[in-house]
């Protein structure tokens, strides 16, 4: 808690980061609202961040949607525009649990949701990973300070308006907007078990909770109702078939990738999708003439928006956080790798470059020995941030995030194993390169298969995508790819090239 408060009195020392100062480097948003008269309110959906604060940009930034720096971008045209917006996350802001995510929410998210204004968010499961103390500190109204989570069914140590409330009504011009959020049995079950991760977390009923808010005199007064909700398929179809026409927009958590163009419907309810990862908000225009109630828009946060400064200070401090963290105080351990007993350790590609020039050759001049290079030079440097390190070096599970032992550590630790070397793909070279330089043929022909590649593409494919996913290299196109990277040998040879 003291940590996590010293954080809070950090962004009060730093008071220049303010939206105000920040200058808008694009119109390009007037586009996304072409036709548009100016709403009596404009709704801003979002939801499903799931800790994506900024995409990765391995493949340029252009070809990638997402950013809070760039919704950051898009909430100050509005401010130009003059528009009364309101702002609503569905919830599932976070990935995980751990110290890295809790940084990450400390130093980015919440205070970029705070730059941009955000009046209420729905609790995700995600959010119920986060200890204790981190959903108190960032639920819990405090004097002078209110906060923007809100949750009917799942509250900490007590269902009290006093902890995470039921619902919050929010006031944007002359209009008053409930907005309340629950979790399905499927996700609010294990904190009922005996050994479920966190005793502090109570639960109740979805629809029983729901029941007593749009019962609740304050709520029934609202001129609009906003529920978010988070489950199984099942689950959210059989809370939008009972309360549809109870609340005027529903949030499903689980959605498309995308938003759809259109607004959906169930009853009289308005059903908001907002896609996954922070790539999309939903945009929903209302008005006081009955010919048009209200207009509806998906905004993609392209490269059309330009990166804030306020959030690009902000990512500045949360990698310097990780930087003075180090992965010891991230909890990051080095794992046991199961070829090390057959393979020995990660030696570094420069131990490959005697006996296979010409495949060495091919690397240098590859983006695979360029990798370490280009966290240096991302804005702000990513050189220390295990969410982007594993793709960028050598001797790393990159499903896990973790470092193998014998593994990259750190560029003073480990500097042969910066960038994506030969064992990234190959395996772990230190028994093959004793090995050639014995005479024991049948061990050295053992070690070459071990280490051999197969050259069927589908299964050279899915070794790739482990880093080259939908994320981080969302145009990967396995055939082009390879052939940048393609080298052959000759395996008949003693001494292979």
């Amino acid at each position: 808690m003291r940590f996590a408060l010293f954080v809070v009195f950090l962004f009060a020392l730093l008071n220049p980061l303010r939206a105000d100062t920040d200058s808008v480097q694009t119109s390009s948003a007037q586009a996304l609202f072409d036709g548009w008269e100016k709403p009596k309110v404009l709704l801003v959906f979002t939801g499903s961040l799931n800790g994506y604060a900024e995409p990765c940009g391995c493949a340029g930034l252009e070809n990638m949607k997402g950013g809070l720096s760039r919704r950051h971008t898009f909430f100050l045209e509005l401010k130009k525009k003059n528009w009364d917006v309101l702002a609503i996350d569905a919830g599932n802001l976070n990935k995980g649990s751990g110290k890295q995510e809790e940084l990450k929410y400390n130093f980015v998210i919440d205070e970029a949701y705070r730059q941009m204004k955000y009046g209420a968010a729905g609790i995700g499961n995600n959010e119920l990973l986060f200890s204790t103390e981190t959903l108190v500190l960032y639920s819990v109204d405090t004097p002078g300070v209110t906060k923007r989570y809100t949750s009917a069914n799942a509250a900490v140590l007590a269902f009290s308006p006093d902890f995470i409330p039921p619902y919050r009504i929010l006031e944007k011009n002359g209009m008053k907007f409930g907005v309340v959020s629950v979790l399905g049995k499927s996700l609010t079950a294990e904190f009922q078990k005996d050994d479920t991760p966190n005793s502090d977390i109570k639960t109740a009923d979805a629809a029983a909770k729901l029941k007593e808010v749009l019962q609740n005199p304050d709520y029934e007064k609202c001129n609009k109702k906003v529920l978010t909700v988070f489950g199984s398929k099942d689950e959210i179809e059989n809370i939008i078939k009972e309360f549809a026409g109870k609340f005027d927009f529903i949030l499903p958590g689980n959605t498309p990738a995308e938003p759809p163009l259109e607004a959906k419907t169930a009853g009289q309810s308005v059903i908001i999708e907002t896609g996954e990862k922070g790539r999309f908000a939903v945009a929903v225009g209302l008005y006081d003439s009955e010919k048009m109630p209200m207009r509806y828009e998906r905004i993609p946060f392209d490269s059309r928006f330009k990166s804030s400064e306020t959030v690009t200070k902000l990512m500045r401090l949360y990698q310097e956080q990780l930087e003075r963290t180090g992965l010891p105080g991230l909890g990051i351990r080095p794992i046991p790798d199961s070829r090390t007993a057959t393979l020995g350790a990660f030696t570094g590609a420069a131990k490959c470059a005697d006996c296979h020039e010409k495949s060495f050759a091919v690397w240098k001049k590859s983006k695979h020995h360029q990798a370490w290079e280009s966290l240096n030079a991302a804005v702000p440097p990513r050189q220390f941030d295990p969410e982007c390190i594993g793709c960028h070096v050598t001797g790393w599970n990159t499903r896990q995030l973790l470092p193998y032992q014998h593994g990259f550590l750190s560029a003073k630790q480990t500097p042969q194993l910066v960038s994506v070397g030969c064992e990234s793909c190959h395996g772990q070279g230190e028994k093959h390169i004793a090995a050639e330089s014995g005479s024991n043929k049948t061990l050295q022909e053992k070690l070459r298969r071990l280490i051999r590649l197969p050259l069927d593409g589908d299964a050279a494919k899915q070794h790739c995508i482990t880093c080259h996913d939908g994320d981080n290299s969302p145009q990967f196109d396995f055939g082009k790819y390879w052939k940048k990277i393609e080298h052959k040998e000759d395996s008949t040879k003693e001494n292979p090239e």
